[in-house]
């Protein structure tokens, strides 16, 4: 491999043909992380990146990674070097054993390319995040999750996963040849193992489901929590604030046919974007208008699509909401684990109806979204939110408000929140203005995080720190947490 000896970082980026900017500003999409890297890099293929990691390693520069920039939190702010990898976005099946059918792809592949090509072989995934426009990169590095009580993270459907690592080799991890404990770290590594090029993932053969939404009564629905949850493949509550009911989301297998293509309909997809930003233009006004908010989110309720009874290909389910893109707002999330009576579940509900109103007790309404609340498996990465026994409740509120008003609300929740036995938050949502996050980070997920340095020491994948920024530095290099 070739070694740049000019000390200067312009002139080796230069030399590598890519294209690059200098102190180009950053924002992610929802607003709540920035920087000004020294240097923003595009990359084409994998052979670039194994330049910029060079680049890099000569001169003890740092690098972080962005698709999209659809996480909340701030994994990706960096001052050195910033690196997109949107061109980096190839997908294909491997079909070569058709009994464990996989789809390949490289990072910055989305979840609709990824989808079309399922799609076009018969094939599916379980599960996924409900947006198409975000890319596997993100998705698989921070562990996001789609929804389903026998589904895991996104994380647990990797079966091989290849990472530039620090000394410029591509290192391949996949099952059945690197030890489970390895590939649990591999399979979430916050990208400080390196810059991942492409991801294997197990796939199915597509199926159909019935997708069932509701409006029913919140007192009734909690009760009964125990017993509805598990009796279905896939359910998800929603809550807007103010509203009497919940819109209850669910779906199961089905042989029936097919009724609807939602997706593949022009009149939907012009309707989800008309209303998308019917909607935004209601969060506008109740930020202008704080009082209106009870208001505006019965009426935004009353139009949300909770009431429908369709047969669908799984994906359609898995992808019920477009173009909510449109709407940027604030999210911070939480998981812990779902006790058998489904009592911390219903106390974590009811802390958001508690501040809710006493927040408006006082003529403040910063919550004005909704509150999601999904069920899903445990998850085996060692850094999922998710590890450990059981089922798994991941916890949501999202906001467009004014960000002091946001985050004063968003912390007071999780302060009740993280008292929950084993609750961590979700890396790709907001969590860094959470008073004392670090160190209950540290606290609940202390052996995990020991474990995940001591194989990432004994890979030698990155031994310097060249793909940590300033938060990661925080969690994951304080002196507990070295290996000895």
């Amino acid at each position: 491999m070739t070694l740049y000896v000019t000390d200067s970082l312009d002139a080796q980026l230069l030399a590598t043909g890519m294209r690059f900017e200098k102190d180009q500003a950053w924002t992610n999409w929802g607003g709540t992380a920035e920087c000004q890297p020294q240097f923003s890099v595009y990359p084409e293929g994998v052979a670039d990146l194994i330049k910029i990691v060079q680049v890099a390693q000569t001169l003890g520069k740092r690098i972080r990674v962005v698709t999209q920039g659809h996480a909340w939190s701030a994994l990706v702010p960096t001052d050195d070097i910033l690196v997109y990898i949107q061109q980096l976005n190839q997908v294909f099946i491997d079909s070569t054993d058709e009994a464990a059918p996989k789809v390949v792809m490289e990072a910055g592949a989305t979840v609709q390319a990824v989808n079309d090509l399922l799609e076009q072989h018969g094939y599916a995934l379980p599960f996924n995040v409900v947006l198409e426009s975000v890319c596997y990169g993100g998705l698989i590095a921070t562990g996001s999750h789609g929804s389903g009580w026998d589904n895991p993270t996104l994380s647990d459907l990797v079966y091989a996963i290849e990472i530039v690592t620090a000394n410029g080799d591509v290192r391949k991890f996949e099952e059945g040849v690197d030890r489970a404990d390895v590939m649990n770290a591999a399979r979430l590594h916050l990208g400080m193992f390196g810059i991942t090029y492409r991801i294997t993932l197990k796939v199915q053969k597509s199926w159909r489901v019935r997708a069932l939404d509701q409006r029913l009564p919140v007192a009734a629905t909690l009760a009964n929590l125990a017993e509805l949850v598990p009796a279905h493949e896939n359910l998800d509550l929603f809550w807007w604030p103010f509203c009497q009911e919940f819109w209850v989301k669910s779906w199961d297998r089905t042989a029936a046919a097919s009724t609807a293509k939602p997706r593949r309909s022009r009149r939907d997809r012009w309707w989800a974007l008309i209303s998308g930003h019917l909607f935004n233009g209601s969060l506008r006004l109740a930020r202008r208008w704080t009082r209106w908010t009870p208001t505006l989110s019965r009426l935004a309720f009353r139009y949300t699509p909770s009431v429908r009874d369709q047969v669908v290909d799984v994906v359609e389910a898995i992808h019920y909401r477009r173009s909510i893109e449109v709407n940027k707002m604030g999210c911070m999330e939480i998981a812990f684990t779902i006790d058998p009576a489904f009592d911390q579940v219903r106390q974590a509900i009811q802390v958001v109806f508690d501040k809710t109103e006493t927040y408006a007790a006082r003529g403040e309404y910063p919550f004005n979204v909704t509150m999601n609340v999904r069920f899903i498996r445990n998850s085996a990465c060692w850094l999922s939110p998710a590890f450990g026994e059981g089922h798994t409740c991941f916890i949501e509120i999202l906001s467009y408000m004014d960000r002091a008003a946001w985050h004063q609300f968003s912390a007071d929740v999780a302060d009740e929140w993280l008292k929950l036995p084993g609750a961590k938050p979700h890396w790709a949502k907001e969590f860094a203005h959470i008073p004392g996050i670090i160190a209950h980070i540290q606290t609940v997920q202390g052996e995990n995080i020991i474990q995940f340095n001591r194989i990432k020491a004994e890979l030698g994948v990155d031994p310097t720190d060249m793909f940590v920024n300033d938060l990661l530095q925080q969690i994951f290099s304080q002196p507990w947490a070295q290996v000895g």
